[in-house]
């Protein structure tokens, strides 16, 4: 039983320690502490309130990049579509009249113009 005390009697003195280390530290530091204390508060607050800011403008530009994407992946299947119809009309063209290989040259130069646009 004695071996049990003698931890028990060590926590008191270390904890009696401590409170007067605790004390002491307020009686010398404890305005400026408290000062510390509520200017780390502030800078807290105002990480949290940048972090939220940054979220949210973080997740406008990416609603507006999806729909900046959107209309161009509908443009380019517009494009694509008219150069598919101009292509099969080149071509029908064609087949209507004599097989011109030059005619098919200035028509397959002329869609490739429009796909570089």
């Amino acid at each position: 039983m004695a071996k049990n005390q003698e931890p028990k009697n060590q926590a008191n003195t270390n904890n009696h320690v401590d409170s007067r280390i605790a004390a002491v530290r307020d009686l010398i530091f404890g305005e400026n502490i408290q000062q510390y204390d509520s200017e780390f508060a502030d800078v807290y607050d105002k990480i949290k309130a940048l972090q939220e800011e940054s979220k949210k403008s973080l997740s406008e530009s990416v609603t507006h990049l999806e729909n900046k994407l959107s209309d161009l992946e509908s443009l380019m299947e517009h494009k694509i579509q008219d150069l598919s119809d101009d292509f099969e009309k080149k071509i029908a063209d064609l087949d209507a009249e004599k097989a011109d290989r030059r005619k098919l040259g200035k028509a397959l130069e002329k869609i490739a113009l429009m796909l570089q646009e």
